[in-house]
């Protein structure tokens, strides 16, 4: 989760060619390739879907890992980019980036439902911004984001 020091979000608005989640919001991100940390994970497919430089980024620390629906385990990397440079959305895999306001993220009317996939209901958050729903286990990632800043900072 790429955290800009202008105070936005880098999401990502996936390929609409993509075969899973096509059109939806997402961070840069996916699968570890053997022997790598997931914050090396983080940095490389950063790299590969946005050209993010590595050496940008500075590696806050790790969010709460999560499953998505399919049993992939998540483990959201959170980074700070003091001096964003150009970024270039890799068409093979994303449409365009978004730049979200931290502020409007807190400020969002966020909401919850309850979704069945495979027999396991989970809870889904919601957040609308722009035209846009930031959702699934995106959604997710945020709430648990936006929860722990609250908490810091009540």
């Amino acid at each position: 989760m790429p955290v800009l020091a202008s105070g936005e979000v880098l999401f990502t608005v996936r390929s609409a060619t993509l075969p899973h989640h096509g059109g939806q919001i997402s961070f840069p991100g996916g699968m570890q390739e053997p022997g790598e940390t997931p914050e090396a994970a983080a940095l490389r497919e950063a790299w590969e879907e946005v050209a993010l430089p590595p050496e940008a980024v500075e590696v806050l620390g790790r969010l709460d890992q999560t499953t998505s629906p399919f049993g992939f385990r998540i483990t959201p990397v959170v980074g700070w980019i003091p001096h964003l440079p150009d970024l270039s959305p890799n068409p093979a895999e994303v449409a365009r980036i978004l730049r979200v306001p931290f502020a409007e993220l807190l400020g969002a009317p966020a909401w919850a439902e309850v979704r069945e996939h495979a027999g396991r209901k989970r809870q889904v958050w919601h957040y609308p911004w722009r035209g846009y729903d930031i959702w699934g286990v995106t959604g997710n990632i945020v709430h648990d984001l936006l929860t722990r800043y609250r908490e810091t900072n009540a």
